[in-house]
């Protein structure tokens, strides 16, 4: 590269990336000189699809490693940017294409509690898991250390990235006033009395408790917007942390609080262990999960007849909540002294005996095995009134699928409906649903099988709660690894289960799998919505998307109406996977895999970069919650 500035970095085109699609690979870059930003952008760009480029990144301090997979249609790689230098010190890059083998041995190296995973895969012959948590794994390893994420971040960020309006007033006569009261501990320690001092925003006062009110009836009658931070005496917060999240308030005056991401310090005053939080989730608020101890309230939407003192802090959250949004900053502003942030187990839920009357879907193309075993898991293992089942057969062509659907019409009342033609998933749920008896309908695969019984009144249960649109259930595949725990929008290039061929007891899930939360979708292998719902939204889309995203589209039509999606793990069933339908491995079908993908792009991009329910600052193509070099911007948002 000759001296002076170019707009790419650096790039691979033509021979150099032919045969490197679908596999693993390694760049390395070296810097000496350090031209390149310590927050370096990595492009990978595919012809014909939408996005055409797959964004990654890596941290260069000298020298900078990635490792990931080359997707499918690849025509480039390229680092894009400005970089000034002279020719003796222009950065080296390599990249080379990984055998399975050494992919492997990096892995094991340098997540040894991999091996573990994989054997367990291994030994219950889920090769498909294998390799779905290997290729993840592997695009882990590019995963900053969390020392190192900040050390980048304080030398690239300026104001102008972090996207937090700052509408304050500058005379301070007329600034908002914080009211800090200490939680725990009377006295502050240094370091935290010291970072509340160090405030950018100075307009702030400790008071007691008892004294809260009254001091910001007093404010208020000065015609200053008052708010309140309940302070534990073991945080520190960021020099910036009251400047932010006011200035959020400022923003959207009809916010009833704010709350920020957290990490914790070591005694000699090291951060370790960020917590990256989720958008306001009313589940994991009411469950203790979501910690909220540092939430900034605005003191006019607290509920005068409390006493703060004594109120839990998330319960406080939730009374809040009624009057106006909590939102979220998602930014590091507060560190607590302590060794890790423990989130607390849900208190059990109320049992609901049976379901209430419920239209079922069930799109079938022959397999009568798995289609037997789903039916007789309905109406021999599921507590429901009445169950208008409903077969949406796809051109069945075997005896043994007539047989059991005969014979299931004739025992228990079963329809079967037909549909001729290629497999569209949509149509067949749409005419099913125009078929539908009841208000509530369930959308299940024939690969679904129920083997308990309260499983539907669980999510019954959920959906009576007028705000709440869809719910989802905890599908675990027969070996009991979970096939579905949530839908988490943006992951590949447009959605990913969450915790896919993860083990519900094997502690890598942050005990979110154990929750009922806000989701953004979840899938339509069992999903109970209102048929009101269905038809107001206009169904799924049959044209646009066939077979593959209409579960995640339906679910963002109603949350673009104001409803919530919700993942409940209280019903739980075992998914064999799409065992009727197959794999997506013909030129046909990878084709039309790319047009659902390019319309779901062009329909809902801006939330598919921005799931509320998953952090900006996490890896959308690596292991579920790994930290990115670079993130998506970090704005305020609101959640569910």
């Amino acid at each position: 590269m000759t001296d002076g500035e170019a707009a790419t970095v650096f790039a691979l085109t033509g021979e150099a990336v032919r045969g490197l699609s679908g596999h693993p690979f390694m760049l390395t870059v070296h810097d000496p000189a350090g031209v390149l930003p310590p927050l370096t952008r990595l492009q990978l760009i595919r012809k014909g699809r939408e996005p055409s480029a797959l964004d990654r990144s890596l941290i260069v301090r000298g020298r900078g490693c990635f490792y990931g997979f080359m997707p499918d249609d690849l025509v480039a790689v390229r680092l894009p940017g400005h970089c000034t230098w002279q020719e003796k010190q222009a950065p080296r890059f390599h990249l080379r294409r990984l055998t399975l083998g050494e992919t492997v041995l990096r892995v094991l190296l340098r997540r040894p509690r991999m091996a573990l995973i994989l054997f367990d895969l291994l030994r219950h012959g889920n090769l498909k898991g294998v390799a779905y948590r290997l290729v993840r794994a592997y695009e882990s390893l590019s995963a900053p250390a969390y020392g190192d994420w900040l050390w980048a971040r304080d030398r690239s960020l300026s104001k102008a990235d972090v996207a937090t309006p700052s509408d304050i007033v500058a005379d301070p006569v007329f600034l908002p006033l914080v009211l800090v009261t200490v939680e725990g501990d009377r006295a502050l320690t240094p370091a935290a009395r010291a970072a509340l001092q160090s405030q950018q925003v100075t307009a702030h006062r400790l008071v007691e408790t008892h004294a809260l009110f009254a001091a910001g009836v007093a404010a208020q009658a000065e015609g200053r917007e008052v708010f309140w931070l309940r302070l534990p005496a073991d945080a520190v917060l960021q020099p910036d942390m009251l400047e932010k999240t006011i200035a959020v308030m400022a923003a959207h005056p009809d916010a009833a609080g704010v709350y920020t991401d957290e990490d914790c310090l070591t005694p000699d005053g090291k951060r370790h262990t960020p917590f990256f939080k989720p958008a306001w989730n009313e589940p994991l608020a009411a469950s203790g999960w979501l910690p909220l101890e540092t939430c900034l309230f605005r003191l006019s939407m607290l509920p005068q007849d409390v006493d703060p003192a004594t109120y839990p802090a998330h319960d406080l959250a939730l009374k809040a909540a009624e009057k106006g949004p909590i939102l979220h900053v998602p930014e590091v502003l507060v560190s607590r002294g302590r060794t890790s942030l423990k989130k607390q187990r849900p208190p059990a839920a109320a049992r609901v005996r049976r379901a209430p009357p419920v239209s079922v879907i069930i799109p079938t193309r022959d397999r009568a095995d798995m289609l037997k075993a789903c039916l007789t898991g309905l109406y021999k293992r599921t507590d429901a009134d009445a169950l208008d089942v409903i077969v949406i057969d796809n051109d069945s062509c075997e005896a043994e699928t007539h047989d059991v659907l005969h014979r299931f019409a004739a025992e228990h009342g079963l329809r079967h409906l037909p549909m001729a033609g290629a497999f569209n998933f949509s149509r067949a749920c749409n005419l099913g649903v125009a078929e539908a008896r009841h208000e509530h309908v369930l959308l299940l695969n024939n690969d679904v099988e129920p083997t308990e019984p309260h499983w539907l009144s669980s999510m019954a249960k959920e959906l009576s709660d007028p705000r709440i649109g869809a719910v989802g259930a905890l599908l675990l595949f027969a070996d009991g690894f979970v096939q579905h725990g949530g839908v988490t929008l943006g992951a590949g290039t447009v959605a990913r289960h969450s915790f896919h061929f993860h083990h519900p007891e094997g502690g890598e899930d942050f005990g979110l799998l154990g929750e009922r939360r806000d989701v953004s979708a979840v899938t339509a292998a069992c999903l109970l919505t209102r048929r009101s719902l269905w038809d107001a939204v206009g169904g799924m889309n049959e044209t646009d998307l066939p077979v593959a995203f209409n579960d995640v589209d339906y679910c963002l039509k109603l949350r673009e109406q104001h409803y919530r999606v919700l993942f409940t793990p209280e019903a739980r069933l075992i998914h064999h996977e799409s065992v009727s339908r197959g794999r997506d491995d013909t030129a046909e079908k990878r084709a039309r895999f790319a047009r659902e993908e390019a319309y779901m792009v062009r329909r809902w991009q801006d939330i598919l970069r921005n799931d509320p329910f998953y952090h900006p600052s996490l890896s959308l193509s690596a292991a579920d919650y790994t930290l990115e070099a670079i993130g998506r911007p970090p704005v305020a948002r609101r959640g569910g």
